[in-house]
């Protein structure tokens, strides 16, 4: 998405807020997932697939979608992202040019009256409203007649969103978390770092021997050679290769919304900076009940049987989840289908750890607290992670009262 489309973000915010102005149960995650969407090239056509799109993301009922419509056409009536008609068919130059002098038109004002924006003497106005009739007086081009909504993408904007969107994805164009994420504030506020994340992946091994004969077994060469007296050649061992499996099992939506970046990060570095065999990433909401998702959205499902039928004795599975403490509730019916969860993940694998990204005292007298007596639970800080993954290789024993308030 380049610049020229951010008058089109700039009516997508409008509508976001004011759905939940409305009432409508919209997050940031829904927003993003929208961007997402136009990043990809959906609702990009006119009005009506930008419509149709919202429709599908944020509605759920007949009654949703007619009050969507009616407050995008609010939208699109508002001074600042009126229809601009004339921008279809030439661009719309910078300044424009009189008998007298030469001006620039100056950005729309939500609280400037139609008649001083139209009216006005000493300048020239880029587009007329739609609904506000040409002045007698002041000659105006003829306009081919609206016919059907014109595209979304020529929405009039302000000039300094541009400018300021525009400077933030100079250096990575091709991604929009990037201006909403910086590197350099992640590493400062979050409770572990990325760099700390990829340094903690690489401890996470099993080192088996697999492959091609490629290293010098020395130990074996020096048999061989007091057994035979000769050496004819020497002997060769395979390398050592990382075999460990890792499944993310990443709790997505809710109280977990603050810490998706979070959860990303620690997704990514899992990934790419790990050196891990395999990593598979499921996701779930609040609790594993009977379907674990793979994307994010939580559209493609498996059934939790089929799951563990996927994992052996060779994968380390990790959880990540606030498990109730960031609301301070406590819920027995989360507990309960967690811990029957937990149960079926012991039968299949051998190591498993929580990452809880809120710190460990704010779990008293919340599910957390609950939770954290039969599952290995850690906070989400630098000796949090490395706890959680030496859980993972087997190197670290959880007591059963780790922390002083339990």
């Amino acid at each position: 998405m380049n610049p020229v489309e951010i008058p089109l973000l700039n009516a997508l915010l409008i509508l976001f807020n004011k759905l939940r102005s409305y009432g409508f149960p919209l997050g940031v995650e829904d927003y993003m997932l929208a961007l997402q969407a136009l990043q990809a090239g959906f609702g990009m056509g006119d009005r009506q697939t930008l419509e149709r799109l919202c429709c599908t993301l944020w509605t759920k009922s007949e009654q949703e979608a007619l009050l969507l419509n009616r407050l995008f056409d609010e939208v699109l009536a508002q001074p600042q992202t009126h229809i601009n008609q004339s921008s279809t068919t030439e661009p719309v130059k910078p300044a424009v040019e009189t008998d007298q002098k030469t001006e620039t038109p100056q950005p729309v004002n939500s609280f400037t009256k139609p008649e001083e924006t139209v009216g006005s003497s000493t300048s020239t106005p880029i587009s007329e409203e739609p609904n506000q009739p040409p002045l007698e007086n002041q000659p105006t081009q003829p306009q081919k007649p609206v016919t059907e909504p014109s595209p979304t993408a020529d929405i009039v904007q302000e000039i300094e969103p541009e400018q300021v969107i525009q400077a933030l994805r100079s250096n990575q164009p091709s991604s929009f978390e990037t201006s909403y994420y910086p590197t350099d504030l992640s590493a400062q506020y979050l409770p572990v770092t990325s760099r700390e994340m990829k340094q903690g992946w690489r401890f996470l091994r099993r080192r088996v021997r697999e492959g091609t004969l490629k290293e010098l077994d020395i130990a074996g060469t020096v048999e061989k050679n007091c057994r035979y007296g000769i050496l004819p050649e020497p002997v060769m061992m395979s390398r050592y290769t990382n075999q460990v499996k890792l499944v993310l099992l990443v709790d997505q939506g809710g109280s977990m919304v603050p810490f998706h970046h979070l959860s990303r990060q620690l997704i990514d570095k899992a990934k790419r900076g790990g050196n891990i065999k395999q990593t598979s990433v499921y996701y779930f909401q609040n609790y594993p009940e009977k379907y674990l998702y793979s994307d994010p959205t939580r559209l493609e499902a498996q059934r939790i049987t089929n799951f563990l039928e996927f994992i052996d004795k060779k994968t380390s599975v990790l959880i990540v989840s606030d498990a109730g403490a960031a609301r301070g509730n406590d819920n027995p019916e989360r507990v309960k289908y967690t811990q029957k969860f937990v149960e079926q993940l012991h039968q299949s694998i051998n190591y498993y750890a929580w990452l809880n990204p809120m710190p460990n005292h704010s779990w008293q007298y919340t599910t957390a607290d609950k939770i954290a007596r039969f599952v290995p639970m850690f906070e989400m800080s630098r000796e949090g992670l490395s706890a959680a993954i030496n859980t993972l290789r087997g190197r670290y024993v959880y007591w059963e009262h780790p922390y002083q308030w339990m």
